[in-house]
């Protein structure tokens, strides 16, 4: 019932906070890191530590570290984004690593500008991306050490950036006459553009009706179950 009533929050939570925003359920063993791509960037979430004697866990969301969570509690990170434990999966055996089924409601205010991050770079730890530069090289984490001019992040390695490179040779500006200044007008958009904010939109219009239709549904969940709690008593 609980469970049931921390996703049916979050969810609505998530449609009147933002349509760019996300909400999961997923599972991580300890040391694990997962990325979860949004339109504006990407969140990097990772289960640092599990402690067996208090039954805690500790994330880590971009380079924001959690507190200790227990079973059933939740952290909110700065820009409103939340993870919720739902349950610890302890294991005895040493070569068999802690795990962690959790909800994650991901506002999208602060994501990593980031793109097709692989997961070579993640199981190798390449990148703590910690906005730090300490360990690491251009080559493995340009999004904490940066890249040079003629070079961009791509795949979290610094490429060579090929539009940088090609020089554009000027045209030649012809002299202005008074017939020219009155026909010069604003230009229009280009197409490609339009298409883009257009596909854009109907994205953003689709995650609203999909996250209102997961709220009714579970709202409808959540009568129907207080409903038989209150029969049963009577």
């Amino acid at each position: 019932m609980k469970i049931i009533m921390w996703g049916a929050l979050l969810i609505l939570t998530a449609v009147l906070v933002s349509a760019e925003s996300t909400f999961l359920s997923d599972y991580m063993e300890e040391g694990q890191t997962k990325v979860y791509e949004m339109e504006d960037g990407v969140y990097v979430i990772s289960l640092l530590s599990v402690s067996d004697s208090k039954e805690k866990a500790v994330f880590r969301l971009n380079d924001e570290i959690s507190k200790g969570i227990e079973e059933k509690d939740s952290h909110v990170f700065n820009d409103g984004s939340e993870v919720v434990l739902r349950e610890l999966l302890l294991n005895d055996a040493s070569n068999v690593s802690d795990e962690a089924h959790y909800y994650f409601y991901g506002t999208g205010k602060d994501t990593l500008k980031l793109s097709n991050i692989s997961k070579y770079v993640l199981d190798n730890n390449l990148c703590n991306f910690d906005k730090q530069c300490i360990n690491e090289t251009k080559e493995d984490c340009c999004y904490d050490c940066g890249c040079h001019d003629e070079e961009k992040c791509e795949n979290n390695r610094c490429v060579l950036n090929k539009e940088k490179k090609e020089e554009i040779k000027p045209e030649p500006i012809p002299e202005k006459t008074e017939e020219t200044e009155i026909q010069e007008t604003k230009p229009e958009p280009e197409q490609k553009d339009l298409e883009i904010k257009k596909e854009k939109g109907e994205k953003k219009v689709a995650k609203i009706i999909l996250w209102i239709f997961l709220a009714i549904i579970l709202s409808i969940v959540l009568l129907v179950i207080m409903k038989r709690k209150k029969r049963s008593i009577f």
